[in-house]
């Protein structure tokens, strides 16, 4: 018996309430599986924002900020 089956045949012997405790949190994983996703994507804009603005005429650097 694979552990696919076994799992599934635990989860067929589990009364409703449970079901429900299970579900919940599958949903609980997906929505923060999403929000990493979600911030991975702001990381990546925020840090080719960073690349863009060092790339513009004018732009000081924080060290050099610091010295004066």
């Amino acid at each position: 018996m694979s552990v696919k089956e076994l799992i599934i045949q635990s989860l067929d012997q589990l009364p409703q309430d449970q079901w429900q405790e299970i579900l919940n949190f599958i949903l609980f994983l997906r929505y923060k599986q999403n929000q990493a996703q979600v911030e991975e994507l702001e990381d990546a804009e925020d840090l080719a924002d960073a690349q863009v603005a060092l790339a513009e005429d004018g732009f000081i650097p924080l060290e050099q900020v610091k010295q004066v």
